[in-house]
Order: C-alpha cells, then structure tokens, then sequence
C-alpha cells in the first residue's frame, strides 16, 4: 500500500526594495531549487505558488517531504530579477486556514492578543 502524499502551506514574508512580480517570484524561486537539488529533486517537490501579496508575504503549498528542500531554497535567494530581496519563513501548516490563523498576523505586523493593563 502506498502512502498518501500531504500536503504543505509555507508561509513567508517578503521584504524587498521595490516591488516584485509575482511571475519573476516564481521563476527565482524554481531556478534557485533546480539548482540545489537537480531536476529530479525539483520536480518531486509539488511546488505551487498558491496566494501572493506582493512585497508582503506569499503561500507555497509543496508535499510534506520538500519542506526543509523550500525553506532552505528560499533562504538562499537575495535577489529577484534584480530587485534585492530576503525571505522569511514564517510557518509551516496543513491547511492554508490554520496557516494564516496561526502566522498571518506574524507578518501584517498584528498582534495575536491584545494587552491588557489590568493587574
């Protein structure tokens, strides 16, 4: 019996100079993992670009085996087509909803709960 492939939603911010296109984004992010890993590698990781706000964070969704192969992928890349650039992992989930539950407010720069200044 084979075993079910699950699925991963990374989230990451992106803090560049200046704007980056979504289709640059995955183009660097593609060469980048062909080059670490080869095409076999590359291509067993499912990679898809799911949700991106540009030049504040993006989803990738990726089988749970690549993880750790996208994380460092993204933490190599300091370039997009020019534009200077760093990624910043912020978590990782099995759903996108509990992905952005959990870490989305990580990046919009929300706090999670309020403070209270009762004693």
């Amino acid at each position: 019996m084979e075993d079910k492939e699950h699925q991963r939603y990374i989230l990451f911010e992106l803090i560049a100079d200046s704007m980056i296109d979504e289709k640059d984004l995955i183009r660097t992010i593609w060469r980048n993992l062909f080059q670490l890993y080869g095409d076999v590698g590359a291509s067993n990781t499912g990679l898809w670009l799911v949700e991106y706000e540009k030049n504040k964070y993006g989803i990738i969704r990726t089988n749970d085996h690549a993880v750790t192969m996208i994380k460092a992928t993204l933490a190599i890349i300091r370039q997009v087509n020019g534009i200077k650039c760093i990624f910043s992992v912020k978590g990782v989930s099995g759903t996108i909803k509990s992905l952005k539950e959990k870490h989305l407010s990580k990046v919009m720069g929300v706090d999670e709960e309020p403070i209270s200044d009762s004693q």
